[in-house]
């Protein structure tokens, strides 16, 4: 122990004597003295300059994070269809059109199939998935009472599993909060009332009823139930009762189909359509506002970032990535002059698909 002391302390004092020598350390130096030294003294020292080195070395080792790259434009398709809503499910895109069909693309191939079609003008308004299923809300126009009906599909074979018949217009339908939510329009001239139903995915028997609830979009999470009209969002838990309201956000734009708020564990994220505002939300406050264009669009939420189609300018239209962390724009890429109808996350790319059927695929960078 002694030898090996000695030779610190000999390694210290040579090294002082350098930086004296160099005219850095003459203050630093003088009290070096080896006699002045103890062994305690000689320790310490020896593991201030280890704990430094080790520190140094550390940040050279560390790589500050690469920025994301930015999405750009893979490829795209037209599909002969007016689109209203899409949605990704069994490894495919399964997507519902004014015509009364639903089809499925492959990712892979850009092949498109139909794999279910309405008869007697019934349209498809919405559609969802749930674990490998697909959930397409069916309306049934004739006159009288207006019924729909809740259509469980295989998203590969298009094989019907359910059919749920509902009371109502669907307006907008989501799964999450403990079911499958529908928000449906009863009309009762001269006025019309909204309503919330909630059904079982497995036994298909409705578990709850909120009424009057009017709304223009719904989102949901495993615990929450989002819902949006006019420039109020109200949160409810996963029996429909009234958790937090936030009102004053920007306008929708009323566009039927249009996603415009998507939900996630710990809040939910909405365009401010009119003013091309994205708001987030949590415990009932606006604790993030970003501009992001002139206009906003539909939204869509994947693992590590918030999309949005936004205008920078007449029919010009961007896809527009957002950090959900810090709220911060990280990429835009231009998708043309075709107002986007709804976005689909899908593997490694997001698909941003328009009003008259251009499929435009975005690497998500």
């Amino acid at each position: 122990m002694s030898d090996y002391i000695s030779g610190l302390r000999q390694d210290l004092v040579e090294a002082a004597a350098r930086q004296q020598a160099a005219g850095r350390g003459a203050r630093v130096a003088r009290p070096l003295r080896p006699r002045a030294w103890s062994p305690v003294v000689v320790l310490g020292g020896a593991a201030a300059l280890a704990a430094v080195f080790v520190l140094i070395v550390g940040l050279q080792a560390v790589t500050p994070p690469r920025p994301p790259e930015a999405p750009k434009v893979v490829g795209g398709f037209h599909l002969e269809a007016q689109p209203r809503d899409a949605v990704a499910a069994g490894g495919c895109v399964i997507v519902a059109d004014y015509g009364g069909r639903l089809l499925q693309i492959d990712p892979r191939t850009e092949e498109h199939h139909l794999i279910a079609t309405t008869s007697d003008g019934a349209l498809p308004v919405s559609v969802a998935q749930d674990g490998g299923a697909a959930w397409a809300a069916i309306v049934h126009p004739g006159p009288g009472r207006a019924r729909s009906t809740l259509l469980k599909l295989n998203p590969r074979s298009g094989e019907r599993l359910a059919a749920v018949p509902l009371a109502g217009e669907v307006r907008s339908f989501a799964i999450g909060a403990g079911g499958l939510w529908v928000q449906t329009e009863h009309m009762t001239l001269p006025t019309h009332t909204g309503v919330l139903q909630q059904f079982d995915p497995l036994t298909h028997r409705r578990t709850a009823l909120v009424d009057p609830v009017d709304a223009e979009s719904i989102a949901a999470s495993d615990e929450s139930l989002w819902t949006r009209a006019g420039e109020t969002v109200t949160q409810r838990d996963d029996s429909g009762r009234v958790v937090n309201r936030v009102r004053h956000i920007s306008a929708a734009l009323g566009l039927e189909g249009q996603r415009s708020i998507v939900a996630d564990d710990d809040g939910a994220w909405v365009v401010g359509q009119s003013d091309g505002l994205l708001y987030r939300i949590e415990d009932g406050h606006v604790v993030k506002r970003l501009r992001v264009g002139e206009l906003g669009g539909a939204i869509a939420r994947t693992r590590s970032a918030v999309w949005m189609t936004a205008t920078s300018g007449p029919d010009r239209y961007e896809l527009v990535r957002v950090d959900p962390d810090d709220g911060k724009v990280t990429g835009r890429v231009s998708i043309g002059g075709e107002m986007p109808q709804t976005i689909v996350p899908i593997g490694k790319q997001v698909w941003v698909i328009g009003e008259r059927g251009d499929v435009i695929r975005v690497s998500q960078g």
